[in-house]
């Protein structure tokens, strides 16, 4: 059985639904100081990979606190 979460995106009224059963790896990541700014330095972004390592998702979050727990929420992993 598929496990599905559903992501909304800030600002929009877009919806994605992310299958977790395709994700084999998560990549953590600080912003870069190319796309950040000021309070921005502290924004982590988590890439979800399938096993060919082709990006599924990206999601930004405001810390790596944030980004551990939705992972092992949903994920049920600790990273």
């Amino acid at each position: 059985m598929n496990r599905f979460v559903r992501i909304d995106k800030e600002g929009s009224n877009k919806t994605v639904l992310l299958n977790l059963d395709l994700v084999a790896t998560v990549e953590l990541a600080q912003a870069s100081d190319l796309l950040s700014s000021g309070n921005d330095s502290r924004k982590v972004y988590a890439t979800f990979m399938a096993p060919d390592k082709t990006t599924i998702a990206t999601l930004h979050f405001d810390s790596a606190e944030d980004a551990n727990s939705w992972v092992a929420a949903h994920l049920g992993v600790q990273l």
